[in-house]
């Protein structure tokens, strides 16, 4: 990996990791991303796989639904797909979703965009975003002590003079199903009892939300609880049921109009006020760093804020020339930790392969492989990275 010789040692930096989550007046965020919605693993035909697949399998599932809807939907999805490669993105559903969508914008009643009407690409749109909503609205009760479970008895048990802040673009309600389980009290934007309707001025004023022992629950990519209601004239986004056609599934944040501002802007808004505060901790499980406006607010707001500090959680290696490591790279600031490699002071290195204390188990090991004739051959590897096993490090600080 270009160079890199010395090496990182992975005790220091989870005790470090571990104390700053232990600080009783350190603000604390949590940026969560699809990672850690299929680390949620479920037994099928003798071995396991993710309750809800990752931003791959959603694709994958989208585009065969879209393929079905007749022959002229498949050749706009390949158009649409050659669209983001021609601009640098990955065409996941997020970004054809996206892509969808401007379609719509630009699109008037007699023109024909990727070999669609105006119409037919609303409807293209519509089963993307019904596919989403299907896929991430599984049967809850297939699943029992999963991650986020451990994730919420963490938090019960963490006592902190300003709420933690848990940001997350998935769209599915195991976060919450998760807190309600274990009886911890959140926040979500939403008041009201018979239909909760989205109130920005509480994500600006201390005074209009719950205190500090409520966790906040910011969901920045919608969700498939949310809809638009028309109500006396005016418009507004309320949470309920799960919607099986997925309304409030924004996966970018720009301004399609007036009435779908918010709740994303607001959200975008909190995002920005948390990490302008010295000496903030945001930690990032699942999330691969595809969402330019996010990595626009954190690696600006590190910059801006040295003494605040983000722990970016990988679960996959990243390569020296990755674009995350380079951006590190200049925010000292900034801890990638990824499986065989961490990036602390700047500094991309291998973790040093030694014994660690018993805190350590649940994310990281030590392997030794054979050599011919001489001392086996160590090497260390971190699985930090795994929301699983990220939480299993929670639940770790708490016993005892």
């Amino acid at each position: 990996m270009n160079g890199m010789v010395a090496t990182h040692d992975a005790q220091k930096i989870l005790a470090d990791f571990r104390d700053h989550l232990a600080r009783h007046d350190k603000p604390l965020a949590f940026l969560f991303g699809a990672g850690t919605s299929c680390a949620v693993r479920i037994a099928a035909d003798g071995k396991t796989q993710s309750l809800i697949p990752a931003v791959a399998g959603l694709t994958t599932l989208a585009k065969t639904e879209a393929i079905a809807l007749g022959g002229k939907y498949a050749k706009a999805w390949e158009t649409v797909e050659q669209d983001c490669r021609d601009n640098k993105q990955d065409p996941n559903i997020e970004n054809i979703l996206s892509r969808l969508r401007m379609m719509i914008s630009a699109a008037g009643n007699a023109d024909t965009l990727a070999g669609l009407k105006r119409g037919e690409i609303q409807s293209l749109e519509e089963s993307v975003r019904k596919s989403i909503a299907k896929a991430v609205t599984p049967d809850l009760s297939l699943v029992t002590n999963f991650p986020h479970r451990k994730f919420a008895r963490w938090l019960a048990k963490t006592s902190r003079k300003k709420p933690v802040e848990v940001f997350t673009v998935n769209y599915d309600v195991l976060i919450e199903h998760a807190l309600e389980i274990e009886r911890i009290p959140a926040f979500d934007g939403f008041v009201g009892s018979y239909k909760p309707f989205f109130h920005p001025d509480s994500l600006r004023r201390v005074e209009a939300a719950p205190g500090s022992n409520w966790t906040r629950l910011w969901k920045m990519h919608g969700s498939v609880t949310w809809r638009r209601t028309e109500e006396d004239g005016r418009t507004r986004v309320v949470r309920g049921a799960p919607d099986p056609n997925g309304e409030m599934i924004y996966p970018s944040f720009q301004k399609y109009d007036e009435s779908r501002q918010q709740p994303y802007s607001a959200f975008t808004d909190r995002l920005s006020r948390f990490l302008e505060q010295d000496d903030a901790l945001l930690v990032v499980a699942g999330f691969s760093f595809g969402d330019e406006h996010i990595n626009n607010l954190i690696f600006g707001a590190l910059e801006n804020r040295p003494r605040s500090h983000v722990y970016a959680l990988q679960f996959g290696e990243l390569a020296h020339e990755a674009d995350l490591i380079k951006r590190a790279a200049q925010r000292p600031n900034m801890i990638v930790i990824s499986p065989k490699t961490g990036t602390i002071g700047g500094r991309q290195s291998m973790w040093a392969p030694v014994e660690c204390p018993t805190f350590m188990d649940a994310v990281f090991e030590l392997k030794e492989e054979a050599t011919d004739g001489g001392p086996p051959l160590k090497s260390g590897t971190m699985k930090i990275g795994d929301f699983s096993c990220f939480c299993d490090f929670l639940e770790s600080m708490t016993v005892g």
